[in-house]
């Protein structure tokens, strides 16, 4: 009998005849690559019989965890089985665990003899790459002694050993003739290889098997006894057919016997079943196959699967209906043990419902705390658990801890942790050295990370940040840069956005629709206000709707738009009902907003309504709600020193700028007040107005360095604004004393010639004063002229009031060049009652008919009606004395009280007078 006949002549598993049943013939090689063989699972009734694998991450926990003394209470083949995954995971960090292991097997396993246990030594020693220890002991050859009587697992091994070198020199003929026997000793290992060397050209001296019976009879090895360990045996068929490197591909039959060790309790096969039927490739995919095996293998523990089926459950798909509670208690079981993929769908998931719902926040936490002990966890974990401190102990309690955080991302390279940490080490940057160094790293995310925003924040930082503020060379360079890519805030006023409805500047939309699509709220509130005011299409504006809920901020910044188009008589909406709808959505910074309004529209009804808006924000830090506090509720908060003693620890943890400007004053030494003041530049927004305000305090301490120093910062930010100009010249004259008063002047001078009125008002106040230092008529005259000549029609009558209380020699002097009458005409017709009523005063004086005398009265009575007081006794008068109207002693009585009801004294003893008098006489 030939070696091949005894081979064929073993008596076979049943398992094995049951896979054969029904085969035709023993196919022949498909191509000299691989070697078709139609090798099917048995078909019999089978039961959840293999021990499952233990999840890579639990599997790592539990060795990590494990004394070192006593062997788990397992079965031998499935401590072995732990020992070969952790060895093929990483045998270097795994060699101490795996060695004392091995060394303690011969207690749990009588059969792990000698030879077993030499043989796992070499194993071990070749997986961690100790190969000249290996060789230097010398333990191949000690293994090569026992090849005669070895097994046929042995001797596969050791024909491995020898036609590789590994540990041994090389002997390809003694491998060969190892393999063979192996071979014929029934190896499946053996079996395979040796067909895949056939295959590729290899003679095998003394083997005459049939490639197709060698495959054959392999996979019925590797079926074998129905126990613990089948599982993992059948599944290498199944991945042979997949590979298709040996046997011809055949997805198919991979389905099967995946299946088939799924069936038997196989959580790794039931996974490949699932991953097949989600690919459909070279297989008609099938949902409930799918889901069926994907259910199997998260019930196995496999963490892979479970995000997987969670996933599906999120979003409602193949399975039936979205059950987001169902996927979170997946995803959680996912991230039980630490396994990566499993920690990241839990945390995103997290991440997801708690932007919806704050109920989730400490889950989520704990979720970002617990991926944050892996070495491999990503950077935006720690940029979220940075953000986290932060909004827990506010902007300057958990800057600390955020630090630490954040500088973990920045060093794995993350641009959004860089930005986090510049306004930080602003506040610590008193030095240039210090400064650039904080610039270089912003620079550099502009260069090599592409990043926009920064750009303006390089524009912010040379203007308001450096300790030399204003750098105005680096700062114009860096706005020129911004201006050129398109990436410079814009914001227009609701006066010039009108203006560009009425007449569209294509680079202008542009320009705000780029900044829009950047998702800054302020850009998308007015492009979305220019887009409802052009009637744009219903379609547009739907997509606009959608793109806005993107973005944090945006209802509330439409909220504020709106109620700046209020304060001109533009607007569209209530502006409260878009605040309103901010707060509805989490935003609380609109409660501020919405207080303010509600004490313009009705100081004592709204008041508890503002209060109870405001007092949430105090909490917060929000500074403008804790400037409002003394006027909402006088009684607890007389002043703000009050205030601050009642919010001091809030502020010192999260106060915003204008909470910490407010506090400026009250820091009890000027250590404080510099960490304050260090708080104020770090926290400010660069703005005109924050640096005005953060100038307004360094003059109210007395500090005349500071107060110079804000002053040049927030006249290089006032881009030669008329009015921004004006604020500068009545902080020096507020603050800056003698030594200022030129610079006063150049300010209001400029905003003079750049056309602005109260620029007027205040160099009068400098030039009409009759006996000041500086009076000059002459020069006054001028300016009273250009100020009637400049108002609008609705201001021209205070303009010509205040002319009419100058002194004589500039009254004459510019009413010489001024046509009064007619310049109260022009404020009467634009409905300034003021203007009717000195309008109507002129035509009573120069009337010389009735007609005249009639139209003169008209305009006072009209005045009158507008609320005028002043018109309204000169109307009574008319009436009494009949002067371009009936007389009526009873309408001059109604009027004369209107006045006195207002206020006006005069008016309440004519009252008097004429209630005592008969009746004049018709």
């Amino acid at each position: 009998m030939t070696r091949a006949a005894a081979l064929l002549s073993r008596p076979f598993l049943p398992l094995c005849f049951a896979a054969l049943a029904g085969l035709p013939a023993l196919a022949q090689t498909a191509t000299p690559q691989t070697v078709a063989v139609n090798f099917e699972p048995p078909r019999i009734e089978v039961e959840k019989i293999c021990a499952p694998s233990t999840p890579d991450e639990q599997l790592a926990g539990q060795w990590a965890a494990w004394d070192g003394k006593t062997l788990p209470e397992m079965a031998p083949d499935l401590i072995q089985r732990d020992l070969r995954r952790l060895m093929d995971a990483d045998a270097i960090r795994w060699f101490d665990t795996i060695e004392k292991a091995q060394a303690l097997m011969p207690s749990v396993d009588p059969q792990f003899d000698t030879n077993k246990a030499l043989l796992a030594r070499v194993e071990l020693l070749i997986a961690a790459g100790r190969l000249k220890e290996l060789t230097n002991q010398r333990l191949v050859d000690q293994l090569m002694a026992t090849e005669n009587g070895g097994s046929p697992r042995l001797q596969n091994i050791l024909a491995d050993y020898l036609m590789n070198g590994t540990g041994i020199a090389v002997d390809k003929e003694k491998g060969l003739k190892l393999l063979v026997a192996a071979g014929y000793g029934g190896n499946a290992d053996a079996l395979l290889k040796i067909v895949e060397l056939q295959e590729k050209g290899t003679q095998i001296p003394g083997w005459d098997v049939p490639s197709d019976i060698a495959v054959t009879m392999a996979f019925g090895a590797l079926v074998g006894k129905m126990d613990p360990m089948i599982c993992d045996r059948v599944a290498r068929i199944a991945r042979e057919y997949m590979n298709g490197t040996i046997v011809t591909r055949d997805v198919s039959l991979a389905e099967q016997w995946f299946r088939f060790a799924a069936d038997m309790g196989d959580g790794v096969s039931a996974w490949k079943v699932a991953e097949m039927h989600m690919r459909s490739e070279d297989l008609v995919k099938s949902n409930d196959t799918l889901i069926a095996y994907l259910t199997k293998a998260a019930d196995a523990g496999l963490p892979y699967a479970q995000v997987a089926l969670g996933r599906l459950y999120e979003q409602g798909a193949l399975v039936g209906k979205k059950d987001v509670e169902h996927a979170r208690a997946l995803y959680e079981k996912a991230a039980k043990f630490g396994d990566r993929a499993g920690l990241l769908r839990n945390a995103l998931f997290l991440q997801s419902e708690a932007k919806a719902d704050g109920a989730y926040q400490p889950a989520y936490r704990a979720a970002l705390e617990q991926f944050a002990k892996r070495a491999d966890a990503p950077a935006w974990i720690f940029i979220a658990l940075g953000d986290f401190e932060i909004a827990d102990k506010g902007r300057w309690g958990g800057e600390s801890a955020a630090v630490a955080y954040y500088e973990k991302a920045e060093a794995m390279g993350e641009a959004s942790a860089t930005k986090r940490l510049t306004p930080i080490r602003f506040r610590y940057a008193t030095t240039p050295k210090q400064f650039y160094q904080t610039i270089d790293a912003v620079i550099d995310t502009v260069h090599t990370g592409g990043e926009i925003d920064p750009m303006n924040g390089l524009k912010d930082a040379f203007s308001c940040r450096a300790p030399q503020a204003p750098q105005r060379a680096e700062a114009e360079y860096w706005e020129g840069i911004s201006t050129a890519t398109g990436t410079k805030t814009v914001e227009f006023t609701p006066t010039e956005l009108l203006a560009l409805i009425a007449n569209p500047n294509p680079q202008d939309i542009a320009r705000l629709q780029s900044q829009a699509l950047y998702g800054r709220p302020t850009a998308i509130a007015q492009y979305m206000e220019v887009l409802v005011r052009s009637n744009a299409a219903p379609e547009e504006l739907a997509f606009w709707e959608s793109y806005a809920k993107r973005f944090d901020g945006v209802t509330a910044a439409r909220g504020r738009l709106e109620n700046k188009f209020a304060e001109i008589g533009q607007n569209l909406t209530d502006p409260t009902i878009m605040l309103r709808t901010a707060i509805d959505e989490g935003d609380t910074s609109a409660e501020v907003d919405l207080a303010e309004i509600l004490l313009k529209q009705d100081p004592a009804k709204n008041a508890a309504a503002a209060l109870a808006a405001v007092e949430p924000m105090a909490e917060m830090g929000n500074g403008a709600a804790l400037r409002m506090l003394p006027q909402l509720d006088p009684k607890r908060f007389p002043d703000l020193k009050t205030v601050y003693s009642t919010y001091a620890d809030v502020i010192e943890s999260r106060g915003d700028f204008d909470a910490v400007v407010l506090a400026l004053p009250f820091q009890p030494d000027l250590e404080r007040r510099d960490d304050y003041l260090r708080r104020a530049v770090t926290a400010t927004d660069c703005s005109f107005d924050e640096i005005k305000t953060l100038a307004d305090a360094m003059g109210q301490l007395g500090d005349q360095a500071a107060f110079t120093k804000w002053v040049d910062v927030a006249e290089f930010l006032s881009e030669n604004d008329s009015w921004r100009l004006v604020q500068l010249g009545d902080l020096l004259r507020h603050y800056g004393g003698e030594s200022m008063a030129t610079a006063q002047l150049a300010f209001y001078q400029r905003g003079y010639d750049s056309g602005n009125t109260t620029a007027i008002h205040r160099l009068l106040d400098v030039y009409a004063t009759a006996g000041a230092p500086q009076f000059n008529a002459e020069k006054a005259a001028d300016l009273y002229v250009a100020l009637v000549t400049r108002s609008e029609p609705k201001d021209i009558p205070r303009a010509l009031s205040r002319l009419a209380v100058a002194s004589r020699p500039i009254q004459d002097n510019a009413y010489a060049r001024l046509d009064v009458p007619s310049l109260y005409r022009v404020a009467a017709e634009a409905g300034n009652p003021a203007g009717m009523r000195e309008y109507g005063k002129l035509l009573q004086l120069s009337a010389k008919s009735t007609a005249e005398l009639e139209t003169s009265t008209q305009w006072i009575s009209k005045a009158a009606e507008a609320g005028d007081v002043p018109a309204m006794l000169t109307y009574a008068d008319a009436l009494a004395f009949g002067l371009g109207v009936p007389a009526s002693r009873q309408e001059a009585l109604v009027w004369l009280q209107k006045a006195s009801d207002a206020g006006n004294t005069d008016a309440t003893a004519k009252v008097r007078s004429l209630m005592l008098q008969p009746e004049v006489s018709q």
